[in-house]
C-alpha cells in the first residue's frame, strides 16, 4: 500500500519543495496533488520562487485551488500542510473531518487557542497528526538519546541545547521569521530546541526565564540572540541558547549536552562524532550522517500506514508552542513564567 498524499499551501520558501522531494523518495508514499488555496499566484511566487502551475509541473502533480476538492477527487490518505501559520488551524479543521492524516510544517500554530483547535480537530476525527520535529531524527541526537536511555550517564541532572540559524538579516523581509504574528524567532528556532529538551527530560517545564537581545541585526524588530533557563517538573535543569547572528564563520547548527549522575554526553551536527564522559574515561561515538527531514517523513508515513501515534504527538506539539510563547512572554516582561502543571 502507498499513502496518496497532497500538499496544502505553497506560500513558503522551503516546505513545498522539501515535502515534494521527501515524498518522492519514499516508496510507501505517492505525491499526487497540491493546492494553492486560491491565493494570488504572484504572492505565492514571491516565496516559492515560481508560480503554482510551474511547481505542479516540476513535481508532476495536479494543481487545485480548494483543499477539500483535492482530497475528495484524488482520494487522498494524507496531506502535508505548509500554509501561513495563522491559517493552519482553519485548514486542519477543514481537512480532518475528511479522515486524512496530517503533517504540519512547524510551527503548527502561533497561539494556544489555535493549537487547542488543532488538537480538538485531530482527536475528534481520529486522524494521525504531527508537526515538524526534524532534530529528533538527527543521527547524533538519536545516538545520544539511546545511550542516555540505556543508562550510560545515570539519572539526568541537566540538559543544554544550542540552535543557530545563520543571520536573521539574510532572510527576505516578507519571510515569516520577521513577523511576530506568524511566529517570529521564538517559534522558528526555539521550537526545535524546546522539543529536544522536553524529549530528553521526559517531563514538562515548570518554569522558564528568557533574555533576548539584538546585537547585529539592526533592521530586525526581533532578537538575534537568546538565553533561556528551564526548570522541569521532575527537577531536571535545562537551558537553550539561540543564535540568529552567525555570519562569516562556522559554528555548530545544533548541539546538545547532557549531564547525569554518572557521566555526560555532548554531540553536535557539524561534526561526525559525539562524546561520552564517564569514570571510565572519554570516549567518542560516531554519529550517523542522515537526511533528518527524510527520516522524519518516513516515520510519519509509517505511522499513517500502521495507524500509530508519531513520536511527537499533536499534544506534544501543543506543549512546545506553549513553552515557546512562554519564553517570549518572559523576555518581554523580564520575569520568570510559571507554566500550567501537567496532568
Amino acid at each position: 500500500m502507498r499513502i496518496r498524499t497532497g500538499i496544502v499551501g505553497l506560500q513558503s520558501v522551503f516546505w513545498p519543495h522539501a515535502f515534494a522531494n521527501c515524498l518522492n523518495s519514499i516508496s510507501e508514499a505517492e505525491l499526487v496533488a497540491c493546492t494553492s488555496m486560491g491565493l494570488d499566484p504572484n504572492l505565492i511566487s514571491i516565496s516559492l520562487g515560481k508560480t503554482p502551475e510551474e511547481y505542479a509541473a516540476q513535481y508532476d502533480v495536479r494543481l487545485y485551488c480548494d483543499p477539500t476538492e483535492m482530497i475528495q477527487k484524488e482520494d487522498l490518505d494524507a496531506v502535508c500542510i505548509c500554509a501561513k501559520h495563522t491559517e493552519i488551524a482553519n485548514f486542519v479543521e477543514q481537512v480532518a473531518p475528511l479522515e486524512v492524516d496530517i503533517y504540519i510544517a512547524k510551527p503548527m500554530a502561533t497561539t494556544l487557542e489555535a493549537a487547542d483547535r488543532i488538537v480538538k480537530a485531530v482527536r475528534n476525527n481520529n486522524v494521525i497528526a504531527t508537526s515538524g520535529t526534524t532534530e529528533r531524527f538527527d543521527g547524533g541526537i538519536r545516538e545520544a538519546y539511546q545511550r542516555f536511555k540505556s543508562g550510560a550517564i545515570g539519572e539526568l541532572i541537566s540538559i543544554r541545547a544550542l540552535h543557530q540559524h545563520g543571520d536573521i538579516g539574510s532572510f527576505p523581509k516578507g519571510d515569516w521569521y520577521w513577523d511576530e504574528e506568524q511566529g517570529g524567532p521564538e517559534l522558528s528556532l526555539v521550537w526545535y530546541a524546546a522539543d529536544i529538551v522536553r524529549w530528553f527530560a521526559d517531563s514538562e517545564v515548570a518554569r522558564v526565564y528568557a533574555e533576548y537581545d539584538n546585537y547585529l541585526s539592526e533592521n530586525s524588530p526581533f532578537m538575534d540572540n537568546g538565553k533561556i533557563i528551564l526548570k522541569f517538573e521532575n527537577r531536571v535543569m535545562g537551558s537553550i541558547d539561540i543564535y540568529f547572528s552567525v555570519r562569516g564563520f562556522q559554528f555548530p547548527y545544533f548541539e546538545i549536552e547532557l549531564v547525569g549522575t554518572t557521566g555526560a554526553i555532548r554531540t553536535q551536527q557539524s561534526v561526525y562524532e559525539g562524546t561520552l564522559f564517564t569514570s571510565d574515561g572519554v570516549n567518542n561515538f560516531y554519529r550517523t550522517q542522515n537526511n533528518i527531514l527524510l527520516d522524519e517523513m518516513k516515520h510519519w508515513v509509517q505511522c499513517c500506514l500502521n495507524k500509530t501515534e508519531p513520536e511527537l504527538t499533536i499534544e506534544d506539539a501543543r506543549r512546545v508552542i506553549e513553552l515557546c510563547l512562554a519564553t517570549r512572554q518572559s523576555a518581554k516582561t523580564q520575569m520568570p513564567i510559571e507554566l500550567p502543571k501537567s496532568i
